[in-house]
Formats: C-alpha cells, structure tokens, sequence
C-alpha cells in the first residue's frame, strides 16, 4: 500500500509541471488581453476592446443595435456590434461565458454581429472534437445576445 502511494506521490510531481506548462499561452498571447476591470477586456493585438458580459437575452438585431448605441462602459459611449473578423479562437476562449440556459442542451450561444445576416458564437462548449464555426447564418426574426465591441486608437 505504502508503495503505492509513493509512487503516486513521484508521478504526480512530474506530471502537475507538464500539465501546468501545457496551460500558459503561447508567448504570441501572453498580455494579448488585459482586464480593465470594468467590465471591458483590451485586445492589443486587434485593438479594439470588449465588453466582458453581453446583454443577458436574445434580441432582434435592430435591438441589439440599439443597445450598443445606449451603452455606457468604461467611461466610453462608442460601443458597437462585432465585425466577424473580429472573432477568433483567442477572443472566444478570453471571453467565454457560461451557457444561457436555453443554450445548455444545444452548447452554444449566438451573438449578433455587425451584419444582420451573421451571427457570431462566443461560448462554444465543444464535446468529441466537435469543431465551431466562425460564423452562422441569420434570418429576420431571428434572436441572438449582444456583446458590444469599440476600436482603440
């Protein structure tokens, strides 16, 4: 039993540093976002910033619109829908919010973008190397969340 444990012991202490050295981003990523705490997330390298939370229901686009027009976080007042180039894995991963529930059975949400007949998922949850779109094609009528965005000079 005792040798057991002890070997047990041994292999964890050489496998808990290869899986945290697995976890650390990329150097390219490292300070790529930082948290200005808040409730915006800076993007360095697409410089543009984020609004960490989205708006907490699905909304016709037109409303989604309107709600990046009325937003005010961070001090700023220049918040507008994402374009899909704006989107990627990096900015998906940084910005993952847990399931709405409606979400929960079909894992993902759908976030408008600037154009109405795109939208954009951010919190993937991905199961048997299932892959995620960029994007999703919209209909009038549709509903989706809002997660607003703004350039940085």
């Amino acid at each position: 039993m005792r040798k057991a444990l002890k070997f047990c012991l041994i292999l964890m202490a050489f496998i808990l540093p290869l899986i945290s050295f697995a976890e650390k981003p990329s150097r390219a990523e490292t300070g790529r976002f930082v948290d200005n705490g808040d409730g915006t997330l800076t993007d360095r390298k697409l410089r543009i910033m984020w609004q960490k939370g989205d708006n907490g229901n699905e909304v016709l686009f037109e409303q989604a619109q309107k709600y990046c027009m009325n937003l005010r976080l961070g001090n700023h007042a220049d918040w507008r829908l994402p374009k899909s180039d704006e989107l990627d894995t990096a900015v998906v991963v940084e910005l993952r919010m847990p399931l709405h529930a409606r979400a929960a059975y079909a894992r993902l949400d759908l976030y408008w973008s600037s154009d109405p007949c795109v939208l954009l998922p951010f919190n993937y949850h991905p199961s048997h190397g299932e892959e995620v779109e960029r994007v999703y094609p919209s209909n009038k009528g549709d509903r989706a969340y809002v997660r607003a965005v703004r350039s940085i000079n």
